[in-house]
């Protein structure tokens, strides 16, 4: 009797974990469909006023302000970016944090391999491309990687850095942290 409920508790708990990964695999295909959806709207969108001030101007797309894209090359991965960050948008894109494109501009993601997984993989002097709405390219060149605690707020936001892109590690204690600085006159 006792091996049999040791049985059937076994295939209750790999049930339980096999549809967590399928909701899962579910959720990072659905992102990837839906930001290449809102990444190819933006591209089309013209907007002719520039902004002068640093705060980012947004443009409303299926009812969620975005600033923009980021581009990183060397990954081949380019994603609308989300004016603001709570874990729904999270889901459809990359979220600004906290910062503007001038200034200590922080960017998270989840760890989908359609958005952030890869970024751990990146080098000193791999190039990441912030273009916002107004097409303006801001050009950033990784300084730095390093695993943050996911409790160390302070140390994620207070940083001489211009921009940071940041997700899970793989099992969701840590945060994967790309610092970068913002470089001029380069072009793709």
């Amino acid at each position: 009797m006792k091996s049999k409920t040791i049985i059937i508790l076994g295939l209750i708990i790999t049930t339980i974990s096999s549809i967590l990964i399928i909701k899962d695999k579910y959720n990072e295909y659905n992102a990837g469909k839906e930001a290449k959806k809102i990444l190819n709207l933006i591209e089309k969108i013209n907007i002719p006023t520039e902004s002068n001030n640093k705060e980012l101007d947004t443009v409303n797309i299926k009812g969620y302000d975005y600033i923009g894209t980021i581009s990183i090359p060397v990954l081949e991965i380019s994603l609308p970016v989300l004016d603001t960050w709570d874990y729904k948008r999270l889901k459809i894109a990359p979220c600004l944090y906290y910062g503007n494109s001038i200034e200590n501009m922080i960017i998270c993601a989840h760890s989908y391999k359609t958005h952030f997984k890869d970024i751990g993989k990146l080098k000193q002097e791999d190039y990441i491309i912030f273009t916002d709405i107004h097409e303006n390219e801001y050009v950033y060149e990784v300084e730095e990687i390093e695993i943050l605690s996911s409790t160390d707020v302070e140390k994620m936001i207070n940083t001489n850095f211009n921009l940071t892109l940041y997700t899970c590690t793989n099992d969701a204690i840590n945060r994967i942290t790309v610092r970068c600085n913002l470089v001029n006159n380069l072009t793709f």
